[in-house]
C-alpha cells in the first residue's frame, strides 16, 4: 500500500513554523514541547480547502515535532490508520463513521474544515436538481460519499436515483466537473474551490447551490485518530487542537494574508478565486474559533443519521460516542484561538 502514498515532510513553506506559532495568536512556541514526538499525518492533496491543515503541521513543527505529512490520494485516511501508514488524519469526516461502524474506534478531535465543503454545479439549462430527471450525474465511484450525499438531494427532491437519473462514476472532484464541462453529464457533486476556479476560469457551467445551504448542519471534515493512540499522546493531541484554533483564528483575521499564503503554497491556485474562497468560506463559518462550533458533535449526528437513510451504514450511531472535544477545550482553556 505504501506505493500508493505520496510521502512529503513540510519544511520551509511560507511563513517558518517559528514565525507562525508568534503571529497568528497568544500561543508561543515554549507552551508546547514536542521535541522528541514523530507522527505522520494523512491529509487531501493540497488545495485551497485545506490550507489550514499545513500551517496546523507546521506550528507543531515550531513546537518541536517531527512531522510527516502523507497525501493520500487514493485511500482514506481511515484506510491508512488501519494499515499503520499514519497515526492521525485530516480528512473526511464520513471516515470515522465508516470506522466506527467497522469496529474501528477512531475518534474526532478537531476539523480542518468545520462545514460542509461541496457545491453542486450543473451545465446551462439545468436549473435545479428537478431539471435533471431523465439525464446524468457524475460521482466519484460505487460507495464514494460524494455519490451518497447526490443521491439524498435527488431523492428528497421525489426523484430515484439510477431510475430517474443515470449516476456515472467518472473519479475526483476536477474530473467530474470535467466530465459537466464536456456535456458527459449535466450535474455533480464538487468541491467550492474547484467551482469558484472554473467559474473565474469562465467554464460554462453554473452552480445550483452550496451543500452547505442545500443540506444544511452536516460535517465535513476531521482531525481524527484511533482513541488508544490519543490516549497514549496526549500532550500532542492538545497540541493539535491548539494549532487547529490558532490557525482558524488566524484564517479569520483578514482576508490579504490567506489569500497571500494559499497563492504561495498551492500550485495553480488562481489569486481572484482564492479571494472568492475565502468570501464563502466566511459567510457559512467555515473556520469557527468556538470549540462546540469547530467540532460540532450535531454536525456529525446528521451525518451519521444521513448515511445511515442512504445505507452507507448498517445500524445508526451515536455521534457523542465518538466525538471528543476534551482537547479543543482543553486548548482554548490556555488561550488558543483568542486573537
Amino acid at each position: 500500500m505504501k506505493d500508493r502514498l505520496i510521502r512529503s515532510v513540510i519544511t520551509g513553506a511560507g511563513l517558518s513554523a517559528l514565525v507562525m506559532a508568534a503571529a497568528v495568536g497568544n500561543v508561543q512556541a515554549k507552551e508546547f514541547d514536542l521535541s522528541g514526538t514523530s507522527v505522520t499525518i494523512g491529509t487531501a492533496q493540497a488545495q485551497v480547502l485545506n490550507v489550514g491543515t499545513l500551517r496546523m503541521i507546521e506550528m507543531l513543527q515550531g513546537w518541536g515535532a517531527d512531522v510527516t505529512r502523507v497525501e493520500l490520494p487514493s485511500i482514506s485516511g481511515l484506510e491508512a490508520i488501519v494499515a499503520d501508514q499514519i497515526e492521525v488524519a485530516a480528512r473526511s469526516s464520513d471516515e470515522i463513521l465508516t470506522g466506527q461502524s467497522r469496529g474501528v474506534d477512531v475518534v474526532a478531535i478537531g476539523a480542518p474544515i468545520s462545514t460542509m465543503h461541496y457545491a453542486v454545479i450543473s451545465a446551462p439549462g439545468v436549473d435545479s436538481l428537478m431539471d435533471l430527471k431523465g439525464k446524468a450525474i457524475a460521482t466519484s465511484g460505487p460507495g464514494g460519499f460524494n455519490g451518497m450525499l447526490f443521491r439524498y438531494m435527488l431523492s428528497r427532491e421525489g426523484l430515484k436515483p439510477e431510475v430517474d437519473v443515470k449516476i456515472v462514476p467518472v473519479g475526483g472532484s476536477s474530473e467530474r466537473a470535467a466530465a459537466v464541462m464536456a456535456g458527459q453529464v449535466q450535474a455533480t457533486v464538487t468541491y467550492i474551490d474547484n467551482w469558484l476556479a472554473m467559474e473565474e476560469q469562465g467554464a460554462n457551467v453554473q452552480l445550483l447551490g452550496y451543500v452547505a445551504d442545500l443540506v444544511p448542519g452536516l460535517s465535513s471534515r476531521a482531525v481524527f485518530a484511533e482513541r488508544e493512540y490519543l490516549e497514549q499522546n496526549a500532550e500532542l493531541a492538545t497540541a493539535i487542537a491548539c494549532a487547529n484554533l490558532e490557525v482558524n483564528a488566524w484564517i479569520n483575521t483578514g482576508k490579504d494574508t490567506f489569500v497571500s499564503y494559499v497563492t504561495d503554497n498551492v500550485r495553480g491556485a488562481d489569486e481572484k478565486a482564492v479571494q472568492k474562497f475565502y468570501d464563502v468560506a466566511m459567510s457559512v463559518n467555515m473556520f469557527p474559533t468556538d470549540p462546540n462550533a469547530l467540532l460540532d458533535t450535531n454536525g456529525y449526528q446528521a451525518l451519521a443519521d444521513l448515511m445511515y437513510e442512504g445505507g452507507e451504514l448498517k445500524e445508526p450511531l451515536d455521534a457523542s460516542k465518538f466525538i471528543d472535544s476534551s482537547y479543543l477545550e482543553r486548548a482554548s482553556g490556555m488561550g488558543c484561538g483568542k486573537m
